[in-house]
């Protein structure tokens, strides 16, 4: 696989994670003010060298929002892998969204990747790097707020079907997935528990679910 400079792997993941976030390309002064360039000519440089390097194409609109990623750009390690971008932050693959409301169907494809800060993922997940159990999903709805999880928050997941009574889990059930709180009475048995009175707790033993992950961490975007 054609090999990227550390520089050329950092725009090119910030393009990924910029596209995934808003549905179009960064223009090349945002590029220039994310690698912390002062002139625009450095930005074009990097995006040059993805073109050359088959990382990028430009669709025959030529506009301010043209670049758009080839499919080798999706198989660069930080496309379906977790990758340590620097001695700060982490490439997280992002899948799609999952509901903070009432369940709806899993988005499972890659859509992109999210640039996570190192502080704030826990010391158990980063050292498990290599075995690629970390991916990002966007939350949309309120039944999560009582937990601090607002509609259109990041959170970075750790795959795990045996997680603690308490933990914050990404659950499937029945092909749809939902993020909850995972409780458990003796009485009741294990439920999904939301943190907003307005919505219903989830018991198994009415509908059975799969737990795929933990929640590890939260970034809100302020932009």
């Amino acid at each position: 696989m054609t090999k990227l400079t550390t520089t050329q792997a950092k725009a090119l993941e910030y393009i990924r994670t910029s596209s995934a976030k808003t549905g179009v390309a960064p223009t090349l002064r945002e590029i220039c003010a994310h690698m912390g360039y002062k002139a625009i000519g450095s930005a074009q440089d990097l995006v040059t060298a993805l073109r050359r390097k088959g990382f990028l194409t430009e669709n025959s609109r030529q506009s301010a929002r043209a670049l758009i990623l080839t499919p080798l750009a999706r198989q660069q390690p930080g496309g379906d892998e977790v990758v340590q971008l620097d001695d700060d932050a982490l490439s997280v693959p992002l899948l799609g969204k999952v509901p903070a409301g009432n369940p709806a169907l899993a988005i499972e494809e890659r859509i992109g990747n999210l640039r996570v800060s190192l502080s704030l993922v826990a010391a158990s997940s980063t050292q498990s790097l290599k075995s690629k159990n970390l991916f990002a999903l966007q939350a949309t709805g309120d039944s999560m707020m009582g937990a601090g999880i607002l509609d259109g928050d990041f959170l970075v997941v750790r795959l795990n079907n045996d997680p603690k009574k308490g933990s914050i889990v990404v659950a499937r059930l029945d092909g749809d997935v939902t993020v909850k709180r995972l409780m458990f009475e003796e009485h009741e048995g294990w439920y999904l528990k939301p943190e907003n009175p307005r919505f219903n707790n989830i018991y198994a033993s009415d509908e059975p679910f799969e737990l795929i992950g933990e929640v590890v961490a939260l970034q809100r975007s302020l932009v």
